[in-house]
């Protein structure tokens, strides 16, 4: 997840800018640069690697550099093109510079056209593309102010920036539409620009969180906030901060939880720009890499992983078999390396590990390699393990995930293994063109479907609150609640078994997770007015069915909290508390509503276990990577 800094003012802006990246570098990023401000010029320092590059390239010249009062600075996640310097963060067209947090989904477009009005980039990224545009904007006569904004419209996608031009030294113009952008007044003059609130606070605890389409623009004497649009004066509450460090990292939320099941949508989008190749038009093609080849001659596919990162697994197997036509099994890394397992030539071993150091897939992997068996690794974390022992992995962008109980990392392995089911579809022909690029259209919405679920439909957040407060133990309706079980049919299966592993690691609730089907071969003796049920019942094949065993379950008496479409009427009187799903969520492919009904699941453990008083991050006897067997 990268990292911006900003500053204008009278202080050294080397150092504000490094010593800003460094409390940002939890975030996870493999380049790193800064831009100053030398008299009428800017000067770019950048590297891949670590932020101690940038630091040796500015002490190699501290008389040249140090004095610069005005200057941006970035750390990247590699994203959109290699970790290499040239994709590095600064970017510079002509007179303007730039950094960037986020994706411009219609980046082909844009580069089509500045490529035809006569520029060249010099970089893998969408991020330059932008550039061009601001410059061409300021060469038609704007100000740097108005050819942001006007740039702004001529792109879609959730993003922010930090924009500097040398036409108009001194002058620092921060656009937020997406990715978060936190602004202050340093107490000395001057202001401040950081993607999180944390380098903030060695200046001031007073800052100003901006909200989606604000543009900040500050000088050494001034700071103002207008809207994106219009371009008028806007005012924006002061927020300030109280917060330990370890607080501050948590961005304002109270729980490193709570603030991941809200980077959903932004973990989307960078993994999406991290595996596709968006240099072509045809949908669901990755970008080339070692592990493309060894998926693309696969003739059969074993999925190993553990925990979630299973439940992932399961899941993904639908779409594969579903939308490929490729033959698919979901097994325990725990327990396949144990069972002696027969394994076809041609088939393809995939270890999933959050963290790419899980032991029994680890070991697995490693003995499978050893049989020359083809192995890939999906993981989130670059170096990890998994790298040494699978022959190729592609990585999830999902960011540092600190709290225990994974939450952005699944939703990224899912689309990876969605990503995995399209591009297999189209190689094997088993999708038409048509099907597959209303597909992928689809899957390029899921980060505004998971947003709006989050942020713009505060209706459902309500009904989720309201309904984990009624299952407090102290609530008159749940006293003495003896345990949870979640079901769900086909895509929402993975998911039911998912809310039930929540809900026992941060609240330590008995819960089980059962295809719903399934619960009158056994299960359904457990029902009685002391059990909730919690219902996936979103509006998909399986629909019909799931409201059969719905009546199944009122009839022993279990309170239901059930969860669907908004104006599913019938099932929704049949339970106790019915979570709408959100509205955007009807604009996608039934297949793809999984991504809709997971936070949803996440929220209502995470409020659960708020509630109880447990540990949401470290919760007892789990560790965020097993690397033990």
């Amino acid at each position: 997840m990268c990292g911006i800094m900003g500053y204008v003012g009278s202080r050294s802006a080397p150092k504000v800018l490094l010593d800003g990246l460094r409390r940002l570098e939890y975030r996870g990023y493999d380049s790193a640069g800064i831009a100053l401000l030398l008299g009428q010029t800017i000067d770019i320092q950048k590297s891949e690697g670590r932020l101690d590059n940038v630091e040796k390239l500015v002490q190699s010249d501290p008389r040249r550099l140090e004095n610069a009062t005005c200057g941006i600075g970035h750390t990247r996640w590699a994203t959109h093109g290699k970790p290499t310097t040239q994709n590095a963060h600064p970017h510079q067209t002509g007179h303007i510079v730039l950094v960037h947090n986020g994706i411009i989904e219609n980046y082909i477009e844009i580069k089509k056209g500045v490529m035809a009005r006569g520029h060249i980039p010099r970089s893998e990224t969408d991020s330059e593309l932008f550039g061009f545009l601001v410059l061409e904007a300021m060469e038609e006569g704007l100000s740097l102010e108005r050819a942001v904004r006007e740039s702004f419209s001529k792109i879609r996608g959730q993003c922010s920036m930090v924009v500097m031009s040398e036409r108009e030294p001194g002058v620092v113009v921060g656009v937020r539409n997406g990715s978060p952008l936190v602004i202050a007044t340093d107490p000395l003059g001057g202001a401040l620009f950081a993607s999180d609130s944390q380098p903030l606070l060695q200046f001031t605890r007073d800052v100003i969180f901006l909200e989606h389409g604000d543009v900040a623009i500050a000088t050494a004497h001034d700071l103002k906030i207008i809207d994106l649009k219009t371009g008028a004066l806007v005012s924006r509450e002061t927020t300030h901060l109280e917060w330990s460090v370890e607080q501050i990292d948590k961005a304002g939320f109270a729980h490193y939880m709570l603030k991941e099941i809200y980077e959903q949508p932004g973990a989307l989008v960078d993994t999406l720009n991290g595996l596709l190749d968006r240099t072509g038009s045809e949908p669901f093609t990755l970008a080339e890499q070692p592990g493309v080849e060894v998926l693309r001659n696969a003739k059969e596919l074993v999925l190993l992983a553990c925990g979630t990162s299973w439940h992932a697994a399961l899941l993904g197997k639908y779409w594969l078999e579903s939308w490929a036509k490729i033959p698919v099994s979901v097994d325990l890394a725990s327990e396949f390396r144990y069972r002696n397992p027969v394994i076809r030539p041609g088939t393809v071993v995939v270890g999933i590990s959050q963290s790419g150091e899980t032991a029994d897939t680890l070991a697995v992997l490693r003995e499978l390699r050893a049989r020359k068996i083809p192995c890939l690794g999906i993981s989130n974390v670059r170096r990890s393990s998994i790298s040494r022992d699978a022959d190729a992995v592609f990585y999830t962008s999902a960011g540092p995930e600190i709290g225990v109980a994974a939450t952005k990392t699944f939703v990224s392995q899912l689309l990876t293994l969605l990503l995995f089911a399209g591009f297999l579809s189209r190689e094997r022909k088993t999708l038409s063109v048509s099907e597959l690029s209303r597909l992928f259209e689809d899957v390029v919405r899921l980060p505004h479907v998971i947003s709006d679920g989050l942020e713009q439909n505060s209706e459902m957040i309500k009904a989720i609150d309201a309904t984990v407060n009624s299952l407090t133990l102290s609530s008159k309706v749940f006293a003495g609640v003896k345990g949870f079980f979640f079901m769900g049919r086909g895509h929402s299966f993975p998911i039911a078994l998912e809310g039930a592993l929540k809900l026992k690691e941060i609240a330590y609730d008995h819960a089980e997770g059962y295809a719903a089907g399934e619960l009158k071969h056994g299960p359904i003796a457990m029902l009685d007015p002391e059990m909730v049920v919690v219902v996936l019942a979103p509006k998909d094949s399986w629909r019909e069915k799931t409201g059969s065993n719905l009546e199944e379950v009122k009839a022993r008496g279990a309170k239901v909290v059930g969860v669907g479409d908004a104006e599913d009427h019938q099932l929704s009187q049949l339970c106790d508390y019915w979570i709408p799903l959100p509205l955007e969520s009807r604009k996608i492919d039934p297949d793809l509503l999984p991504f809709a009904l997971s936070p949803v699941v996440q929220l209502l453990s995470y409020r659960r276990a708020v509630l109880k008083g447990t540990d949401v991050d470290k919760p007892r006897n789990l560790a965020k990577s097993v690397t033990v067997e």
